[in-house]
């Protein structure tokens, strides 16, 4: 019997050694579809930057990029590149592409016979479907390509570990494998060519919770946590998002602590994973001292601090104190606990008025705060920064978000204390995506995860039924011999309440009952298990009839989402009127016109959001791009390009050769337009005035005409020139060089350019330098804009603590302010009248 019990396992185990792979493969082909259709092209806006800065990388090596100083992007100041970019992706890329290096030039060709005889299904997830083997080098292109596609792979393969070490099945993690392998909440930043920081992080994420998990299981699995920490590290160099994957450990490890599963064991590997975890993030230059400093990342900070303080009172208690007794030694506790809370709020409240902590962010405020709006119109005009509704959930989570809210119930019975980080990150997660919908992308990993386990218990269940029909289970071996309980604590509070209520929630009948039946079931096995066995047919059969169905839909949804995410933005595919698709390359073209036809110290004035591309695809210098690390600079942007034209010209002219905008009506500039006023009357007063931060004087009418202020402004005369009648730019000013064939993109050339301002901006005496000699120049606006520089107001961003006396706020940031406090205000007087009607 027990041979028969062997095979079966191990035949189930291969399957699903056959299935992960198949999954792996899977995860891999469904992001393939942009490099099938549009080849090897990197997608958008940011993963530009990433591709450029990768570039610079693999040419200069790791000591020239952390002081790279660009002064091709944010002209005229530049930008610090090494010290305002997380490394990860790039590393990893630059690695993968010098190891291929020694890989073997190899193609081989499939005989036709062996091809013939593999399923025309399979056919489809071979390299070349089928017909031929290639290995060998490739282009760094190539590569930054395909890392986001061999990385949700990886997140999958990291998913199933995962979800085998929290549900203590392989079959949850099957599952769990299954539904990360194509759920869109992760395929959205990790589809071929999309170069973005996320399609590496997340399993990055997942590395290190399955780590942490892990050095938590026993007491003496401790030593995991040195991994956990370094893979922390990787983590926190590849996205900023780090923040949220420290946190959700530090809480976990509150929670720990407050379910009483604290023991010395936990506490060396949460030590371990935090001391290696923050020194490896500290050394990435874009992080620093932020995990000692920001506001935002002192909840694990503090964990780790009361960590200390509890195994110091362990260590007291067994060194010299092994007779106290518990309550004497909970009052010790107490004692440390409340001298060091009047300590440490006495050391920070002086670091606070000192300057010492860093303000929460717009985008981290925007997580915390009830209202859609940050105060912030840059962070408010990034549509991914809006919170997510209904039909997100559904579009990037699908149908197994319900499952996952069943597998909540599932996932208490475990042994492992890692259980408790399911829920944990579930609650969290939820929270965030409702903020800001970029945010979905944290939710693939759990949805995943909760998703497999009741599909994955009830599983387990039913085949150790079916098998049970042949072969007797064994007996369980006898458990390892429980160390000592913890006295003085938490373990002792839920060991009294469970004294006191225990009996009322599970009384000894229960028990009873529970030991009758395993008795009946030794005496009657004959009936026992023929029963059990048809009960698990039965649901077997119930759960594949019903939702076999639901599992087909979500899968076609997946693939459709998958396709529509595919799209480079920089081409698209379009259908005519007789059905024929076509590519629509325009806007790839435009930025390689501009590469072979303009000087190679050309200037190009556009949008922020076109900066990556301006740098990346036509290797010109922009103006600004999507860093958004100068709120002042771009908005300083936004008023040149929709301002008069004569007082735009005035501008442009001592910063830009030339200035190219998006049109053709597909999202085009005329959309975003009104942000840019909004975004330029945060900092100039005078643009839209403080009566209006709305900038409603720079909008449309109900019948689609401009007002007034847009009419006049460059940027509708740019997009629309030559297009609507009457509308065009002046030739004194302007000259249109070229448009794209599908009229998507105009560049126009600056006339009567300040060549004094050009020359003035890149001579090296006139940047300022952060000390004699250093590679940190910050360059300068031209003497003829120092006026217009000077009206600028800096934006105070309404978490800044650290200003002394009264803080200046846009009218902008008053208007959400107001806004907030009212619709707060409103709940309250509507709870007060609630509370009155009560009464009476």
């Amino acid at each position: 019997m027990k041979i028969i019990r062997i095979i079966a396992f191990a035949a189930l185990g291969l399957a699903k050694l056959v299935l992960l792979a198949y999954l792996c493969l899977k995860a891999y082909r469904i992001r393939m579809h942009a490099i099938t259709t549009f080849g090897h092209v990197i997608h958008e806006f940011d993963p530009w930057f990433n591709y450029r800065a990768t570039e610079y990388l693999a040419e200069h090596g790791w000591s020239k990029f952390f002081k790279w100083y660009d002064y091709m992007s944010w002209y005229p100041i530049g930008r610090p590149i090494g010290t305002t970019i997380y490394p990860g992706m790039q590393f990893v890329s630059v690695w993968i592409w010098e190891a291929a290096k020694f890989i073997p030039d190899t193609k081989y060709v499939i005989p036709k016979h062996i091809v013939s005889q593999i399923p025309k299904w399979m056919l489809f997830y071979l390299p070349n479907k089928g017909k031929l083997l290639a290995f060998g080098p490739m282009s760094l292109n190539d590569v930054c390509c395909l890392v986001p596609a061999w990385f949700g792979a990886l997140a999958t393969f990291l998913t199933f570990l995962l979800a085998s070490e929290l549900s203590e099945s392989t079959s949850v993690g099957l599952f769990a494998a299954a539904v990360m392998s194509v759920i869109p909440a992760h395929i959205m930043r990790s589809v071929g060519g999309g170069f973005d920081n996320e399609a590496v992080a997340v399993s990055a994420f997942v590395l290190v919770l399955l780590l942490w998990v892990r050095s938590i299981r026993t007491p003496s699995s401790w030593f995991f946590g040195v991994f956990a920490g370094l893979a922390y590290v990787a983590a926190a160099a590849t996205w900023g998002g780090y923040i949220f994957i420290n946190n959700m450990i530090g809480l976990h490890a509150l929670f720990l602590v407050g379910f009483g599963k604290y023991n010395t064991g936990v506490y060396r590997a949460f030590t371990l994973y935090f001391i290696i975890g923050t020194w490896g993030a500290m050394l990435v230059p874009v992080i620093g001292w932020a995990p000692l400093r920001s506001v935002e990342q002192m909840p694990s900070l503090l964990v780790f601090g009361g960590y200390q303080l509890i195994e110091m009172c362990d260590v007291y208690r067994r060194r010299y104190g092994k007779d106290i007794s518990p309550l004497r030694f909970c009052f010790l506790r107490v004692l440390v606990w409340c001298a060091a809370g009047a300590a440490v709020a006495a050391v920070a409240y002086v670091l606070m008025e000192m300057g010492v902590f860093m303000p929460l962010g717009a985008r981290i405020r925007g997580l915390f705060l009830e209202a859609v709006k940050t105060g912030n119109p840059l962070v408010d005009s990034v549509a991914e920064h809006s919170p997510a509704n209904e039909k997100a959930y559904e579009l990037y989570l699908g149908k197994p978000r319900f499952l996952a809210a069943i597998g909540l119930l599932f996932c208490w019975h475990q042994r492992t204390p890692g259980k408790f980080l399911v829920f944990l990150y579930a609650v969290v997660a939820y929270h965030y995506s409702l903020k800001m919908s970029r945010l979905m992308i944290i939710c693939g990993p759990i949805v995943s995860v909760l998703a497999g386990f009741p599909v994955g218990i009830v599983f387990d269940w039913c085949f150790e039924q079916l098998l049970g029909l042949i072969s007797f289970r064994p007996v369980p071996a006898e458990t390892a011999v429980e160390p000592p309980r913890r006295t003085g604590g938490m373990c002792s509070i839920w060991r009294t309440a469970w004294h006191f209520c225990g009996p009322a929630l599970w009384p000894k009948e229960i028990d009873d009952v529970i030991s009758a039946k395993a008795t009946w079931g030794k005496r009657m096995w004959f009936i026992d298990r023929p029963l059990r066995a048809a009960v698990a047919w039965a649901v077997m059969v119930a759960c594949w009839n019903n939702f076999l169905g639901d599992a087909k839909d979500f899968v076609k949804h997946c693939e459709e989402v998958a396709v529509h995410m595919s799209s480079p933005q920089l081409m698209f595919e379009s259908t005519l009127r007789d059905g024929k698709k076509v590519i629509v390359d325009d806007y790839i073209r435009g930025y390689e016109w501009i590469k072979k036809n303009t000087p190679e110290d050309a200037r190009v004035m556009a949008w922020w959001d076109y900066g990556y591309q301006i740098t990346g695809v036509a290797n010109r210098t922009s103006i600004a791009d999507g860093n958004t690390w100068n709120h002042e600079h771009i908005a300083t942007l936004g008023r040149i390009l929709t301002g008069p034209e004569k007082r735009c010209h005035n501008a442009m002219r001592h910063l830009a050769d030339y200035v190219l905008v998006w049109a053709g009506g597909h999202g085009d500039d005329m959309g975003k337009s009104p942000h840019l006023a909004r975004i330029g009357n945060s900092v100039f007063p005078d643009h839209c005035g403080d009566e209006d931060p709305m900038c409603q004087k720079f909008s449309f009418y109900q019948d689609g005409s401009p007002t007034p202020m847009m009419a006049r402004s460059f940027l509708y005369k740019a997009v629309n020139h030559n297009v609507k009648e009457g509308v065009s730019l002046s030739k004194k000013y302007w000259k249109e060089v070229h448009s794209t064939k599908h009229g998507l993109m105009k560049v126009f050339k600056v006339m009567n350019v300040s060549e004094e301002s050009k020359r003035w901006v890149a001579d090296p005496a006139n940047r300022i330098c952060d000390a004699p000699g250093s590679w940190y120049c910050l360059g300068q606006y031209p003497p003829p804009l120092q006026g217009m520089i000077a009206t600028r107001r800096n934006f105070a961003q309404l978490e800044d603590f650290n200003r002394k006396g009264e803080r200046v706020k846009s009218a902008y940031t008053r208007l959400i302010e107001d806004q907030r406090d009212a619709k707060n205000n409103g709940k309250n007087n509507g709870k007060r009248q609630a509370q009155i009607e009560d009464e009476l």
